[in-house]
Order: structure tokens, then C-alpha cells, then sequence
């Protein structure tokens, strides 16, 4: 699963919406597995676009769906789009138009999902949802990894929607990307330790180390973001006696604000 990470009107549905050849772009090529004729139908049997507010035929079901999307994808698998309906609690045969905001994005994910393309593309798939549904759907998308060779590719403009399901991250700002990758591998050399130290100590100095990127204060409790060998840092540190000190996890924004900021960027005129 990649992840496209970019505020409002950053590009994320534009790009998106030219993968699917729904625009075309100004310049530049899209290829699918090396094509050349990206948007053919053999090519595009293999793409399913999941807009932020899909379509559907005024008063139609489920059922009325994946008929029209058995049409156009051959691979359609119309059985495990009823079971995994059923075991969600959806009736495949209501109206779209009566369920809530959550239960249709369950739906289409359903039925996006068992049209068994190679690639999917998802526009703001989570935004909405409460915790539970937003766990759910990213369940849907563990499990069909997991059991085929499948590409996703799911724009948010919110981080902690994407950093426990995509396995790397672009973000997007004013049109570019402005870094891509796997993230959390490129932080291996950065640390995070939370420290108390005796209050005669010179917490100056500690900031200039070479290794210190970044260090917060509130009251006592000093947050320190590291680049370089833990084990040099941590005796370091240890070296200003410390009362309490602590190696925690860094999230994946603080991975982020890290790379961001070494690239020059501003990271809260990106992100937020």
C-alpha cells in the first residue's frame, strides 16, 4: 500500500484522477506495468477508481452495483462480495441512499475490493469515519493483500491515517512531491528519549550536542530527537546524570518532521 499524504489542494485527487484517465495531465506519461497504452480496455480491467464520494445509480442496491461492475471486471468475484457484505452487516439489496456516510464506504470497499483488479486507487477512503469503521476497512485491505498480488495506492491529508497500513509515504505539496519512501527505515539512526535531569543542569549545552535535532521542554521533562548511534547517545546523556531516561518510539510525523525540516522544508505549512 503507498500512501499520498498531502493537505487540501495539493494535487492528491488531481494525480489520482489522472491515473484513472479521468483527466489528462499537462505533461509527463502514465504507464501501467511498462504499457504504453495506459488506458485501453485490457488496461483497464485492471484498476478500480474509489473516489471521495462515489457514484451509484439513483436507488440502487449493492446488488445493483456489482451486477454493473461484474460488466466491466471480468474477475469480479460476486460471492465474496456478499459474504464480506453479510459478515459487515450490510443488507446487499437496501437502497445506497439509506446508509450512513460509514456504511457506504464499506460498501464500495466491498465491492472495489471483489472486482479483483491489480491496482486501487482510493481518494480519502478514511475521512469521517469513526475509529471502529476506519479499523474495519483497513482490515478489508490487510486481508486482500495478504491473499493476492494487489497495489493500493490511498491519498489522505491526515498522517495518522496512513502510518499503520502504508508501507511507504509521498507527500504532496502545491502540485509536487516533495519526498517519498519508506519512512520508518530511513529512520533507523534517529532516536527519542525522554529525560529528567537535576535541576542545576545546563540543558545549553545538551542542545548543541551534534546529535540533538530537536528538544523540547515542559517543566522538567526534557524530549529529545537524535540522529546517530543510540548507544553513543544514550551514554552521553547518561554522562549528565540523569534522574530518569527513557528510549520511547518515534511516531511517524516526528520521522517526518525530521526528513522535512533536514530537506528545508516547513513541515506545519505541508502537513497542516
Amino acid at each position: 500500500m503507498f500512501g499520498l499524504l498531502g493537505t487540501n489542494g495539493a494535487g492528491k485527487t488531481t494525480l489520482l484522477r489522472m491515473l484513472a484517465g479521468i483527466i489528462d495531465g499537462d505533461s509527463g506519461e502514465i504507464l501501467f506495468d511498462g504499457e504504453e497504452e495506459a488506458f485501453s480496455p485490457s488496461c483497464k480491467e485492471n484498476f478500480f477508481y474509489l473516489p471521495d464520494d462515489p457514484y451509484y445509480f439513483p436507488n440502487a442496491s449493492m446488488k445493483v452495483m456489482l451486477d454493473f461492475f461484474k460488466k466491466q471486471y471480468p474477475r469480479t468475484d460476486a460471492d465474496s462480495a456478499v459474504y464480506m457484505a453479510e459478515s459487515l452487516n450490510l443488507d446487499i439489496n437496501r437502497p445506497l441512499r439509506t446508509f450512513s456516510k460509514g456504511m457506504k464506504r464499506q460498501a464500495f470497499l466491498i465491492l472495489a475490493l471483489c472486482c479483483r483488479t491489480k491496482f486501487l486507487f482510493c481518494d480519502e477512503v478514511f475521512d469521517g469515519l469513526d475509529p471502529i469503521a476506519a479499523e474495519i476497512m483497513k482490515n478489508l485491505f490487510r486481508q486482500e493483500m495478504k491473499a493476492r498480488k494487489f497495489t493500493i495506492i490511498v491519498a489522505s491529508h491526515k498522517l495518522n491515517d496512513l502510518e499503520d497500513i502504508c508501507g511507504n509515504i509521498a507527500i504532496l505539496h502545491k502540485g509536487g512531491v516533495v519526498t517519498a519512501g519508506d519512512f520508518k527505515s530511513r529512520a533507523k539512526n534517529v532516536s527519542k528519549f525522554q529525560c529528567v535531569f537535576q535541576p542545576e543542569m545546563k540543558l545549553d549545552e545538551l542542545k548543541k550536542h551534534p546529535s540533538v535535532l530537536r528538544c523540547h521542554e515542559d517543566a522538567r521533562f526534557i524530549t529529545l530527537i537524535t540522529r546517530g548511534n543510540r548507544e553513543e547517545i544514550r551514554k552521553m546523556l547518561e554522562a549528565n546524570g540523569p534522574i530518569f531516561i527513557n528510549e520511547v518510539p518515534l511516531s511517524l510525523e516526528e520521522t517526518f518532521i525530521v526528513e522535512m525540516e533536514g530537506a528545508g522544508y516547513d513541515i506545519r505549512k505541508v502537513l497542516h
